[in-house]
């Protein structure tokens, strides 16, 4: 039994010390380089050690037992509920949103609208329409949406608002940086309700940014983090609101804390089943395995929630079913 422990103790030493470093960035909310990378890796970091706990309790080895359970805990308390199942409210589904990244190198449009034929979303938010495409978009959905708003930025496309219901008015975002995308909150009258809504692309991942990877690290999380406060003050905290679009972050990120502070609730983890990965979705190589594009809610119910495959993009589609607090 002796030479099961010791290569078993030798992995459990450094992966329960590297998880404790881990809970500390969280818990501490520091901004250091580091964690953004820990963010998007945390789920796959992790989970083995759940497998590799068993194996311990198996072999009774009781060091290696209490130092994987470190890791294991953090994958079970972070990730486990959305493995099992959501009870739904007993409330009906006033709006379905969907965002999708449509993807600069697509052939056409045709994903979009294949898109939109499945999930007949009342809105539909994009981000990376290009003009070619945002010009056949609008001739092919037009009818179905007879309201939009298309905030333009160029070199990396625009992000649009597609809307069946009334455009009542809207606030253009002011810039937070030379390098961000433009964009507008949105005031849709949903059968005599307002509600707010924002296509947002922070900003990607961008290998010119600095000489190093912690300067490139550094400058995309300030920018995101001032990206999303300058939607926050825009947005008016009396109305119900969806901000969904890419948002290069994960759950742990500053930029969705800062969402998550402001009263938004996730829609995935309330109302869906499983992590909700969305990029990359070519499906050539590997399956999704981060989450960085989202839809997030604030007063409101989510009712349903769901990643959808739709060909032609690196992201896949987040869709929710989401009802009006009344």
């Amino acid at each position: 039994m002796r030479h099961r422990r010791v290569p078993l103790r030798v992995i459990a030493w450094p992966y329960a010390a590297l998880t404790v470093v881990v809970i500390v960035l969280w818990l501490a909310q520091l901004r250091h380089p580091a964690a953004q990378v820990l963010d998007l890796a945390t789920f796959w970091g992790t989970v083995p050690a759940v497998v590799l706990l068993v194996v311990a309790v198996l072999a009774r080895d009781g060091k290696a037992t209490l130092l994987l359970a470190v890791p294991a805990a953090v994958w079970i308390w972070s990730y486990g509920g959305a493995f099992l199942p959501s009870t739904p409210p007993e409330v009906g589904a006033d709006l379905r949103v969907a965002t999708f990244n449509t993807f600069v190198g697509a052939p056409d449009e045709g994903h979009v609208l294949a898109l939109v034929e499945q999930e007949d979303p009342d809105v539909l938010l994009l981000q990376e329409v290009f003009p070619p495409r945002e010009e056949a978009l609008l001739a092919a959905l037009g009818q179905r949406y007879p309201h939009h708003r298309i905030d333009r930025s160029e070199g990396v496309g625009a992000v649009v608002v597609m809307s069946r219901h009334p455009i009542v008015d809207v606030i253009e975002v002011g810039d937070a940086s030379d390098r961000s995308r433009a964009t507008s909150v949105v005031e849709l009258d949903v059968d005599g309700v307002s509600l707010q809504v924002v296509s947002l692309h922070l900003i990607s991942p961008c290998p010119g940014c600095g000489p190093s990877l912690i300067e490139r690290l550094e400058l995309e999380d300030d920018v995101r983090r001032a990206e999303v406060g300058a939607v926050l003050e825009v947005l008016d905290p009396a109305l119900p609101a969806v901000v969904g679009g890419d948002l290069n972050s994960g759950d742990r990120s500053s930029a969705y804390r800062r969402l998550v502070a402001a009263g938004f609730t996730d829609p995935q983890r309330d109302a869906g089943s499983g992590m909700g990965f969305t990029w990359p979705a070519d499906g050539q190589v590997v399956p999704p395995l981060v989450r960085i594009d989202w839809v997030l809610a604030r007063a409101l119910t989510a009712v349903d929630a769901r990643v959808v495959a739709a060909e032609g993009s690196d992201h896949r589609a987040v869709v929710v079913d989401l009802a009006i607090d009344r």
